[in-house]
């Protein structure tokens, strides 16, 4: 975790100007710091906690909000000049870190060595796709936080009694889902925490296990929504493009809510059905395609690199984006084609559930790519799920120190050989001109 806030809180404003979906999520941010009542293509509690980070920074409390929010979107050109974008991205940041000590402790469960799980936390240290990702104002940070406590505390479950890690799965759970929908389908794991205490005809343990799962799935949910509460006292603002459309979308019992300031769980209900509407239509509404888009089947071997931005103004080539590190990658492949084995499933339920997670993820991917565009990080649950197969193959192999070596070798060259691309940083012309497709140095 130290390492990764070395990494990840360096600079973080260095590339002046949004980057990729911030343009969305700074207006998300603005009107949040407004108070304003909003609606957005995913659950609020990414959006949240970016506004969150920014408002705890101080560092924009003289922005015009005003101005930022009016529009759903915003343009560089149209960003107030002296905004300071490290204020939005403090939070992804910070989470990112506490993600990479989760990775850690679930190499360190599957593992049982401290050397190995700390070169395996490599696997996300050294993953430029994770880096430029978590430097950024978007949720990927925040879901990868809360997806990798669920599969931790999931490993616990089913390898320890208690209530304590069901509790914890439930909760991290449903905030995975209230940040992106799609980590619902983690949920199939569920089962394989339950059978511990089923196949040992423990009926008070299975029955603590139920009830503290749905208590830790409640809580989240619960927080979320106080949270939300809190922030959003407002109505949206009638004269703004973006506050007609969150008006629309306000049902009559959470209009009432915004008119006494009483909640009550018909206004809550009201809460969800705005949420789910604007995700409907924000879904039917996004394109099929993008030159930028690529499909499940290309993130396997880590194809479909995204240029964010590039800007030559200063005389030399900046440029920023999504580039994954290929080793990294094959590692998490690699997992998932050897957990395909027989010989691996039989008997090994911690190696059947991970498998059966990663398979439902790819098809609910699968099934979103035939209604919209997807995009290479749409893969990053099913990468850490491979990640933590591959782990368990390594042990299996009896923890080889020579070829993980070699592995740890190459998976550091070419997180050296992409560093400035995805920080942002001078990018040097061998790298934008063959390497990157749309940059030319």
């Amino acid at each position: 975790m130290a390492v990764a806030a070395l990494l990840y809180f360096r600079h973080l404003d260095t590339v002046k100007a949004p980057i990729w979906d911030e343009t969305y999520y700074l207006t998300s941010t603005a009107r949040y710091h407004e108070g304003r009542t909003q609606f957005a293509s995913h659950p609020p509690l990414g959006m949240m906690l970016i506004a969150a980070g920014d408002m705890a920074s101080g560092r924009n409390s003289r922005a015009d909000w005003k101005r930022i929010g009016a529009e759903v979107t915003i343009a560089t050109e149209a960003m107030p000049a002296g905004f300071d974008y490290a204020g939005p991205r403090l939070a992804p940041a910070l989470f990112g870190a506490i993600a990479a000590g989760l990775f850690a402790l679930i190499m360190l469960e599957l593992t049982a060595s401290t050397w190995a799980a700390a070169l395996l936390s490599l696997l996300f240290l050294a993953d430029t796709a994770v880096l430029v990702q978590v430097r950024a104002a978007q949720l990927d940070a925040f879901q990868l936080a809360f997806v990798l406590g669920a599969i931790l505390a999931a490993l616990l479950a089913v390898r320890r009694r208690g209530w304590l890690a069901p509790f914890a799965f439930g909760a991290c759970l449903v905030a995975a889902v209230l940040v992106r929908a799609n980590a619902a389908m983690l949920g199939i794991m569920a089962p394989f925490l339950l059978w511990p205490a089923a196949k040992a005809q423990d009926l008070p343990e299975l029955g603590k296990r139920i009830a503290a799962g749905a208590i830790g799935g409640l809580a989240a949910a619960l927080l979320t929504l106080a949270a939300y509460i809190a922030m959003t006292p407002l109505a949206p603002d009638p004269a703004t493009p973006a506050g007609k459309g969150d008006l629309a979308l306000i049902a009559p019992a959470h209009a009432r809510v915004i008119e006494t300031g009483k909640w009550g769980p018909a206004a809550a209900i009201g809460l969800a059905q705005g949420i789910q509407a604007r995700m409907r239509d924000d879904l039917a509404a996004t394109t099929q395609t993008d030159a930028r888009g690529s499909h499940p089947g290309d993130w396997l071997v880590g194809s479909g690199m995204i240029l964010f931005r590039s800007d030559r103004s200063s005389g030399t080539m900046h440029a920023i984006g999504l580039a994954p590190n290929l080793v990294v990658w094959l590692v998490s492949l690699f997992g998932v084609i050897t957990s395909l084995l027989p010989s691996r499933l039989a008997g090994n339920r911690t190696r059947t559930m991970l498998l059966l997670a990663w398979g439902a993820n790819m098809a609910a991917l699968q099934y979103l790519d035939g209604l919209r565009v997807l995009y290479l990080y749409h893969y990053f649950i099913p990468l850490m799920l491979g990640h933590a197969m591959a782990a368990m193959e390594w042990k299996r192999m009896g923890l080889p120190r020579r070829g993980a070596l070699v592995v740890a070798a190459a998976v550091l060259a070419f997180a050296a050989a992409l560093w400035p691309f995805a920080l942002g940083e001078v990018t040097p012309g061998w790298l934008c001109g063959t390497a990157i497709p749309g940059c030319t140095g």
